[in-house]
């Protein structure tokens, strides 16, 4: 068995309720409940027989991005973290955290993206896709226009990485695509956070911040398996005002980029993602407790298509590094 260390492990606030969070799971909803509020007893038990080391915990979809109230939204990203630090100082050893935050406001998410890192001592941080705003909660904020540069140049500086997680879509959008087929929703194919980091791509966040680091889960949201069609068809664009990006999107994935095994556990798209963007470029994760805390280590330990040393980088080296955990 060989150590691993988990990056997209969600937690819930105890008190916290989960009416917005339609998402399924392995073992049905009131164990999910229980499986999120839980930290220090079924999640540490799971994490030592299936060899999680260590684990970074970050509050569930969709968080502070489901508020449509600014100051609702940043209370609930303080109040998260604040619980979250605490939990965490409980067994340092074996927890870390990334921040919650509200994105109604780019220099408001900046200051505590700081407090979050600075004060808390958090590894990195985490939004979730979009965020909800307008009286019906049909609205929603990107965050790669210009006003969002404030926000980017904090990450930067902070140099951690900032994890776009996926959310479920507005309900209006959910009516018009999804009725009749709500099966589809969600991770199964109703995830739209390849959007929102080629928004950032195309809009040329990563040619202004060159440092900055990002991580998507679920074998990088089909991203790689689209590299050469999205580079492709970009390029008849070069007439245009947009797009901003200077460099290939595969380029900007192989030093900005990193993607995680959350949730996906299909050897050959790990082969192929390995490939496409560099081993440094992939991360473990399981996607608890949305996925089994053991699927996701039975399966990476099962693979033979990789050498050991191959195996311990994707399982806690790239993670030590992007982390920069001792």
């Amino acid at each position: 068995m060989i150590a691993k260390i988990a990056l997209e492990e969600a937690f819930n606030l105890p008190n916290l309720p989960r009416d917005n969070n339609q998402y399924t799971s392995p073992t049905g909803s009131a164990d999910l409940a229980a499986n999120l509020a839980d930290i220090h007893d079924q999640r540490l038990k799971g994490m030592d027989e299936n060899g999680i080391e260590y684990m970074v915990l970050s509050l569930t979809s969709p968080g502070p991005q489901d508020i449509i109230d600014p100051v609702a939204a940043q209370d609930l990203a303080k109040i998260a973290n604040d619980y979250l630090a605490g939990e965490i100082r409980k067994n340092p050893d074996r927890f870390g955290g990334f921040g919650a935050l509200s994105m109604h406001d780019p220099k408001s998410a900046a200051l505590e993206a700081r407090r979050a890192i600075k004060e808390l001592g958090f590894h990195g941080l985490l939004v979730n896709d979009f965020q909800s705003t307008g009286n019906d909660g049909e609205g929603a904020i990107f965050y790669d226009q210009p006003e969002w540069d404030v926000f980017w140049k904090e990450v930067e500086e902070l140099d951690v990485p900032l994890y776009i997680h996926p959310r479920l879509t507005t309900p209006a959008v959910t009516k018009l695509f999804l009725t009749g087929r709500p099966w589809l929703r969600g991770s199964t194919y109703f995830f739209r956070i390849t959007l929102h980091v080629l928004g950032l791509y195309a809009n040329g966040v990563f040619d202004r911040f060159p440092r900055l680091k990002i991580v998507i889960g679920h074998m990088g949201e089909n991203i790689p398996f689209q590299l050469w069609r999205f580079d492709h068809r970009m390029s008849y664009y070069s007439n245009e005002p947009l797009p901003k990006a200077k460099r290939s999107l595969r380029e900007t994935m192989k030093t900005n980029i990193s993607i995680t095994t959350s949730g996906h556990y299909g050897t050959p798209a790990l082969l192929f993602a390995i490939r496409e963007l560099g081993i440094d470029r992939v991360l473990f994760s399981i996607d608890y407790p949305y996925e089994r805390i053991d699927q996701g280590p039975k399966w990476f330990d099962s693979i033979t298509e990789l050498s050991e040393e191959e195996k311990k980088q994707i399982a806690f080296g790239n993670a030590k590094r992007l982390l920069k955990l001792k």
